[in-house]
């Protein structure tokens, strides 16, 4: 799945985005970092670095599965979604977010 979403994916996200994409690291955000705010005058006078509190618990699945259009695989992301998750040996269901990393983010 993440091979066959990833590269559509990859070429719709901004490019000054570095968490969590393929061939990106820490090291090459610090690198343009230094590379936007070294000289006399620098263009950028300010970095902006977010962790945004529960943000994939609240990913709306309905609009991810609009924005899959029609992927061939959406009844199989759908039931990702809507799988559930076994907490203390309890199933809590999933009516919206997804686990970071999960095959469905």
């Amino acid at each position: 799945m993440k091979n066959a979403l990833e590269p559509e994916q990859e070429a719709r996200f901004e490019p000054r985005s570095y968490g969590f994409r393929p061939g990106r690291s820490c090291q090459d955000a610090i690198s343009a970092i230094f590379r936007t705010a070294k000289g006399k005058n620098p263009k950028r006078l300010w970095v902006l670095d977010a962790d945004l509190s529960a943000a994939f618990d609240r990913i709306d699945h309905d609009h991810l599965m609009t924005m899959l259009g029609q992927f061939p695989a959406r009844d199989l992301i759908s039931g990702w979604l809507k799988a559930g998750v076994i907490d203390r040996g309890r199933l809590a269901p999933t009516e919206e977010g997804t686990p970071q990393g999960g095959g469905a983010t």
